[in-house]
């Protein structure tokens, strides 16, 4: 089974169970919504209306597929979870698969910052400094597709441990 199938496999696994499909919605809402709010509760004076009217519809897409992918990804790390918590020890897969989905999360955030006070803000929570900001803001289309595949790949090694292909992923 090649990788898209096995990711594929398990999505269809875990939307069996239709709580996950709720699950899902929930956590792509709650990821969208910080991709709105952040720069409106960061940035003095930005309102919510202004943040909505300078979003191009590009950015509308990206912020809902990633929003998405990110909601897939933690409700698969969640399923592998409590699959898991059924029947073997939970503390090396519990451990990996909250790396993976945070840093899922954060790959999503600054993929989708389109503004340099909101990579100002989001840089400065982990220490990075303003030449950061510039780099990222002169690579963002690079950034953006770097994002989406570490999702991805987060999304490949929860399905491994889904399908019961790994084990220690």
């Amino acid at each position: 089974m090649n990788k898209l199938q096995q990711i594929y496999s398990a999505i269809r696994q875990m939307f069996g169970e239709r709580k996950y499909v709720f699950i899902v919605l929930f956590f792509a809402l709650f990821f969208f919504g910080l991709f709105v709010f952040i720069p409106v509760v960061t940035i003095p004076g930005n309102t919510l209306a202004f943040q909505l009217s300078i979003f191009r519809m590009q950015d509308y897409f990206l912020m809902v597929f990633l929003a998405f992918l990110v909601g897939v990804n933690f409700s698969m790390n969640i399923y592998a979870w409590r699959k898991q918590r059924q029947s073997v020890n939970i503390s090396k897969s519990a451990a990996s698969g909250t790396a993976a989905g945070f840093g899922g999360s954060f790959a999503a955030i600054v993929g989708t910052a389109t503004c340099a006070s909101c990579l100002v803000y989001l840089f400065g929570i982990v220490g990075l400094g303003i030449g950061s900001v510039a780099f990222v803001l002169k690579y963002q289309t690079f950034f953006l597709f770097g994002a989406i595949a570490l999702v991805v790949i987060s999304l490949y090694f929860t399905a491994r441990k889904i399908n019961k292909v790994c084990n220690s992923c």
